[in-house]
């Protein structure tokens, strides 16, 4: 039972995906499946469920010379003007930095910061607890350009 259950998951994983769209974002591209509309405010990706229940936001941009810890202590404090709670960002293994938020209806989102070089990657997930596989599938797709 548990393998069927793994395989159809795969199989509904699949099926969503098969219909994405590659999209250009200026400096990266990333699948956007059907049942979600990108759209591109300046360095900012804004990739939004047509339902609503869930979305994703890439920005990259020039680190401005600044340290990755530098920028998510920044990102976190200007997150604070808008959520109800803000967890304190903290290095992950990789050496990125998460943390977590809750705005002021009780929704979480997930914040994730990445520097590679002189540019950062800066990705705020809401909703994965109802499209996880959608998201997880967008952003394995992003490429770098």
């Amino acid at each position: 039972m548990k393998r069927l259950l793994a395989v159809t998951a795969v199989i509904a994983l699949l099926a969503s995906m098969a219909f994405a769209a590659t999209q250009d974002f200026g400096k990266f591209t990333m699948d956007v499946p059907d049942g979600w509309t990108a759209t591109q405010d300046g360095a900012s990706a804004i990739i939004v469920k047509n339902d609503n229940t869930a979305s994703l936001s890439i920005t990259v941009a020039p680190t401005g010379g600044n340290s990755v810890k530098d920028l998510a202590d920044a990102f976190a404090a200007e997150c604070q003007k808008s959520y109800a709670k803000v967890d304190t960002p903290a290095a992950d293994a990789d050496g990125d930095y998460v943390w977590d938020m809750v705005n002021n209806q009780g929704v979480s989102s997930r914040a994730i910061l990445s520097v590679e070089g002189d540019q950062y990657v800066f990705i705020l997930i809401t909703g994965a607890e109802v499209a996880g596989d959608e998201i997880s599938a967008m952003l394995a797709s992003f490429k770098d350009k």
